[in-house]
């Protein structure tokens, strides 16, 4: 058995999506068989990682990420430099109440 995979792919010149491929693929500055290569390793990364990301993991990242956040306001408009919590909480379930229209 041969250590080599081989395929051959055929362009269709007269579909734009199958030309704009052929056209990029004849312009490289590289081997074209390194750049499939690279190519078809990061969709599959791509994919496998797409699949082990939920929502909950999005909300968990905001939550991290805002209760580092502080909202600036000209120095007029001060009247207190922090939220109490529950403003915090409650500025936390506006967000994800937000996120939630994308569920």
């Amino acid at each position: 058995m041969k250590d080599d995979y081989r395929i051959n792919v055929r362009f269709h010149l007269d579909n734009s999506e199958e030309k704009k491929a052929a056209d990029y693929l004849r312009s490289l500055g590289k081997s074209r068989n390194q750049f499939i290569v690279e190519a078809v390793t990061a969709f599959i990364r791509r994919e496998n990682q797409s699949d082990s990301f939920s929502l909950g993991d999005i909300r968990q990242m905001f939550r991290e990420e805002l209760q580092a956040v502080s909202i600036s306001q000209p120095q007029s408009e001060i009247q207190r430099s922090e939220l109490s919590e529950q403003e915090q909480a409650e500025n936390i379930q506006n967000i994800l109440d937000d996120l939630a229209m994308f569920d």
